[in-house]
């Protein structure tokens, strides 16, 4: 079981890592993580920075979310996709099974059961070994240095 912190850390040193898998505290850590992130910031426009001209509370920090958000939104994306994927793997599905999620309503259920389940030893197929880091530029399997 990893701890938050080595949790979101191989999260993001995966970035767009589709292959191996995630345990369910890596997968669960950063769900947590992005819950509440997004959490502070959904609150930000609700912190009141002053009155305005007729004596009311303004709340100025509107600007924040909609100006955050899609960033967020860009940047967590393909993380949170690759840490779905080796999660599903880790239970032994394929990483294709993420599309589950468009369908309304039961899509969505079905992901969160299967993200639920404890890892299984067969998921070990979606393993791949790492070819070690060539000195310099390379371009690996190409034969070109």
């Amino acid at each position: 079981m990893l701890t938050p912190t080595q949790a979101i850390k191989s999260v993001f040193r995966k970035y767009v890592d589709f292959t191996g898998r995630a345990p369910r505290s890596e997968y669960w850590w950063f769900g947590l993580l992005l819950w509440v992130v997004i959490a502070l910031i959904s609150a930000l426009p609700l912190i009141p920075t002053g009155t305005n001209m007729y004596g009311d509370p303004a709340h100025n920090l509107e600007i924040v979310p909609m100006a955050l958000g899609p960033i967020l939104v860009i940047g967590l994306l393909l993380p949170s996709v690759a840490v779905l994927v080796r999660r599903l793997h880790d239970a032994n599905f394929s990483g294709w099974f993420v599309l589950l999620g468009f369908i309304p309503v039961v899509g969505g259920i079905i992901i969160f059961v299967f993200t639920l389940l404890p890892s299984n030893a067969a998921g070990a197929r979606f393993d791949v070994a790492r070819l070690p880091k060539a000195d310099g530029l390379s371009f690996q399997g190409s034969g070109l240095r």
